[in-house]
């Protein structure tokens, strides 16, 4: 079995649409928060709050090569992130697949197409909402550059709700672990914070609507948490196995060493009242990665702010960690950038390999009134530093979709 490390990052987000950007946000504790009537939404449309990328901050479409006819702000923002990952790679370095966490998924006879008539001089003709199909561009930009030509066994799409961008990294590190693939590129989209996609949230009451200044508004463990606010981003992460990464000499950001996946089948929406199964998916993360509870430093939790995730996700952590579980810092970074659905694991895990180089935790803002059954410690005074070699990162999706990772610290 081989060890799989993070060589290479990129992220578009609400707090900054860089690594560098992002990572000052992160620790400073910044809001992507905005009020999006009368910009994004109408005035009195009922949804007040998302958690936006600032376009000024991503280059145009133009600049990052997409033809029209599909300058949708999902490609622009995958785009960029991806493109902040293969500048920082040399000419010719063989990639051997993707696996791409995507809002509305892809048609076979889509992909199996454009892999084998794919011409970048032509214009897309494909449906201009679905902003997924920058998975065909990345195809065709890593043979450009001399990547290798990924052919359609390995490019994999995973749609399992807000679990899927830590699932699509927990399926390239199986696929590194196991031999059968040396790199792996990890990509993950969602910029739905838009009136459809909103009012469908909204008609399901999990969103927060309560008038509040907009920067408060997403408030996970707090007393007076409504629902979550819709966010968008993108990121981009290669995985190679360590042997790989070693022989070329690229700088190891973080290893991945666990990983657990599970469905409990219970309701579209809401999870079991017991936790067995987001239990589970946390010990057999755990186990995965040939450590016990007590090794864990850190836990970057789901957080969602909603009612029952919160309380819920607090309970399976005390199954988990026992007595340990109030000693353990634990953060969600949803207070910070919403939560951008699909996108959410993969901007997490970035969150978390910063974390691990810098030897800090970020906070949980807005936790000005926590609930009294929300009673672990989130990190609510401000960025913390602690010594950390492992964090836990859960996702938690609709359906029953449970999806963590662990990660170790990568100079050890």
């Amino acid at each position: 079995m081989h060890e799989v490390a993070v060589t290479r990052y990129g992220i578009v987000s609400p707090i900054g649409s860089t690594i560098e950007e992002f990572e000052e946000g992160l620790f400073a504790g910044d809001s992507g928060v905005v009020d999006v009537r009368g910009s994004l939404v109408g005035r009195n449309f009922p949804v007040p709050y998302g958690a936006v990328v600032n376009p000024s901050g991503v280059p145009s479409p133009e600049e990052l090569g997409i033809k029209s006819g599909t300058q949708t702000p999902g490609l622009r923002y995958g785009m960029y992130a991806f493109e902040q990952v293969l500048d920082q790679l040399p000419e010719m370095l063989h990639i051997d697949g993707i696996v791409h966490g995507t809002p509305a998924g892809i048609f076979f006879e889509i992909v199996r197409q454009s892999l084998r008539d794919f011409d970048p001089a032509e214009t897309f003709l494909w449906d201009e909402i679905r902003a997924e199909w920058f998975v065909e561009i990345m195809v065709e930009r890593l043979k450009k550059r001399g990547h290798g030509d990924v052919s359609f066994r390995n490019l994999i799409c995973v749609n399992t709700a807000c679990a899927a961008g830590s699932q699509a990294i927990g399926i390239a590190y199986r696929y590194l672990q196991s031999g059968r693939m040396k790199r792996c590129l990890v990509t993950a989209v969602d910029a739905g914070a838009w009136e459809s996609q909103l009012m469908n949230f909204h008609l399901l009451h999990t969103l927060m609507t309560e008038e509040v200044p907009a920067p408060t508004a997403s408030r996970p463990f707090s007393a007076s948490r409504g629902g979550f606010v819709k966010g968008e981003a993108a990121a981009a992460l290669l995985l190679e196995t360590r042997e790989s990464a070693e022989m070329r000499g690229a700088e190891i950001l973080a290893e991945v060493s666990g990983y657990a996946f599970n469905n409990d089948a219970y309701r579209l929406t809401d999870g079991r009242e017991d936790n067995l199964c987001v239990v589970r998916a946390m010990e057999g993360a755990i186990a995965d990665a040939g450590i016990t509870p007590e090794d864990i430093d850190y836990i970057n939790a789901h957080g969602t702010a909603t009612e029952q995730n919160d309380r819920l996700e607090t309970q399976a952590i005390k199954k988990v960690f026992g007595e340990r579980a109030y000693s353990i810092p634990v953060s969600s970074l949803k207070s910070q950038v919403g939560h951008p659905t699909v996108a959410a694991g993969a901007v997490e895990a970035v969150a978390c390999i910063l974390m691990l180089q810098r030897q800090r935790v970020a906070p949980t803002i807005n936790l000005t009134d926590p609930d009294p059954e929300c009673d672990l410690d989130y990190v609510p005074e401000g960025a913390r530093d602690v010594n950390l070699r492992y964090v836990l990162s859960n996702s938690f999706g609709f359906g029953g979709q449970n999806a963590c990772l662990v990660f170790k610290r990568g100079d050890t």
